[in-house]
């Protein structure tokens, strides 16, 4: 009985297990990297939304016009999705960002609602809150 057919037969188990595990390594360290780029995209929208609401206070106004409003969002890389003025002001932002994946490029959206207090006035402020859904594409401000 020889022994090289068992010697051969093992040393490609060991070479297949060894294929499957290298390929199970890369997998997981490309699915890592998709993790972190998309993480990168949420927090550049994040950042938009904040110097958006950071405009808004900058301009000063006690009560900026629908306008004002979608100019201030222009420069901020987000566009004025919805505002309302009751209670308080409050507009929903939609912004997107272009991120790495695996397999090329892909891009996220994300709305945000910025809510403002006491707006003109030295104490004001800004809450901002990721909204899980966004307005409809086609929507436009609601009338003030």
């Amino acid at each position: 009985m020889s022994w090289t057919p068992a010697v051969l037969t093992l040393w490609l188990l060991l070479a297949g297990v060894g294929v499957l595990v290298a390929i199970e390594v890369e997998s997981r360290r490309l699915a890592a990297d998709n993790r972190a780029e998309e993480a990168r995209a949420e927090a550049a929208l994040t950042r938009d939304a904040h110097a958006y609401a950071d405009a808004v206070i900058a301009v000063g106004e006690l009560a900026p016009t629908d306008e004002r409003l979608a100019a201030v969002a222009g420069v901020n890389r987000v566009e004025v999705r919805e505002v309302h003025r009751a209670p308080a002001l409050s507009v929903v932002v939609y912004g997107t960002e272009r991120y790495a994946t695996t397999f090329g490029m892909a891009t996220m959206l994300a709305c945000h609602r910025v809510t403002f207090r006491d707006l003109g006035a030295g104490a004001a402020r800004a809450a901002v809150e990721r909204l899980p859904i966004c307005p409809g594409a086609g929507s436009r401000p609601a009338p003030s």
